[in-house]
């Protein structure tokens, strides 16, 4: 991008900048205690992002999701000799936790993100001074990548992901958008769809790339270090049956909860296990399942459960592992759906609800296969999870080798990223 290019795009950007910093600079006080984890970082105040003479690869990631597409793509850079240190940010308390665990040693330092205001953007900069900027998904913050194309550090967006919802926003200030996303060097993307609504934005086609997902990547190497009885050991489930609802969101606990009490009325000793999209629901969520059932919490197991409700961030995957059957969150309400990929590589049917926006394509292709299937109410979960559990249907196991045929994106990503760095250099 040409910051110094005269006309309404510069006059946009500058007034972006002016709004942002008074926001901010308006927003402080409070800030300061909402986010007093990691204030001085948020502040841009990094130490030891540089090893002398070696500038990092900055990569952010900013919470548990894009924290693992991260994973694979950081393995793979390293894997393949980057010898540079590795600076990784996350915005979340939980991405950050996520990102200590499966990124762990491989980023030389992990902090969290600089707000973006200008005077903090070219703070956390100065900082870091990083060789390259890479952030994951849909994270863009204005002040910030302007300041990277200010001086002339790449920047690169890996396992893009567009929403139609996120579209539609960007599309009524499409000349402000377009000039913020020419800053990246490449804009590589999870699919077509992703493609074309950049391109609509009007995008130059060289710039945007379809890469494939990184998340596939990160699920076929956690697949291997999961250790599923152990899992069962931990919880005292051995041998017990068990259906999963995963990544639940504020009205469909009760809907699965139903479900799983039809179920209950043919399979006696079958479990069900609830992970909440956010941890911090698990009590609420407990509290609506004991008149279902004898509840446990995932941290404090007692025995004798009848229902598991998660309450720790990272778990999700492996009880997947553990199910009979699946049913995958933010579906039964208009949320865009959580990710179908995670129970499909296991080979676990997959069940979720009409709204799968932002995973549409897998949700197809998935229920093409008769590895999945769209459920609306309790009654129709329950029928299909009484399917499953007679243990006669085979479905699910298809889903493992389409999920299988998916992964390399992280390589490719992170070849076409070196490649440019090395030009660079």
């Amino acid at each position: 991008m040409n910051c110094s290019r005269p006309g309404w795009s510069e006059l946009g950007r500058r007034g972006y900048e002016i709004l942002s910093g008074a926001v901010f600079g308006a927003a402080l006080p409070w800030l300061a205690v909402k986010y007093r984890d990691g204030f001085s970082e948020r502040m841009g105040r990094y130490t030891g992002g540089q090893t002398e003479g070696m500038h990092p690869l900055w990569v952010h990631a900013v919470s548990v999701g894009e924290v693992q597409a991260a994973w694979p793509f950081v393995r793979e850079a390293r894997r393949s000799g980057w010898k540079s240190p590795v600076f990784m940010t996350t915005i979340t308390r939980t991405g950050r936790k996520m990102a200590e665990n499966l990124v762990g040693t491989d980023a030389d330092q992990m902090a969290y993100y600089p707000w973006d205001a200008p005077w903090i953007a070219r703070r956390a900069i100065d900082r870091v001074l990083p060789a390259a900027f890479v952030t994951v998904e849909t994270e863009i913050w204005p002040n910030f990548v302007m300041e990277l194309a200010r001086r002339k550090i790449p920047a690169f967006i890996a396992n893009g992901r567009f929403s139609e919802r996120s579209f539609r926003k960007a599309i009524r200030f499409k000349e402000f958008w377009r000039e913020i996303m020419s800053t990246f060097r490449l804009i590589l993307v999870r699919g077509e769809e992703d493609a074309s609504r950049l391109l609509d934005l009007g995008l130059e086609p060289e710039r945007v790339v379809v890469d494939g997902d990184c998340k596939v990547d990160a699920l076929l190497l956690r697949r291997e270090d999961t250790d599923r009885d152990a899992l069962r050991a931990a919880i005292g489930s051995a041998g017990a049956r068990i259906l999963l609802a995963g990544s639940t969101h504020t009205g469909e606990e009760i809907t699965v909860l139903e479900a799983f009490r039809e179920v209950r009325a043919r399979f006696p000793g079958v479990k069900i296990v609830i992970v909440p999209r956010h941890p911090e629901r698990a009590n609420e969520v407990a509290s609506m399942a004991r008149s279902f059932g004898s509840v446990s919490m995932f941290s404090k197991p007692c025995e004798g459960w009848d229902i598991l409700v998660v309450d720790e961030v990272g778990q999700l995957f492996g009880f997947y592992g553990i199910s009979d059957s699946a049913f995958v969150g933010g579906s039964l309400v208009p949320r865009g759906g959580q990710n179908i990929l995670e129970p499909a590589a296991w080979g676990v049917p997959v069940r979720h609800g009409p709204y799968m926006e932002d995973f549409r394509p897998h949700s197809e292709a998935l229920i093409s296969l008769g590895a999945a299937a769209v459920v609306r109410s309790a009654s129709e979960l329950a029928k299909l999870w009484e399917q499953d559990l007679s243990g006669n249907t085979g479905k699910g196991i298809s889903g493992k080798g389409y999920v299988e045929g998916l992964g390399g994106a992280a390589a490719l990503s992170w070849e076409r990223i070196s490649g440019i760095l090395k030009v660079r250099e």
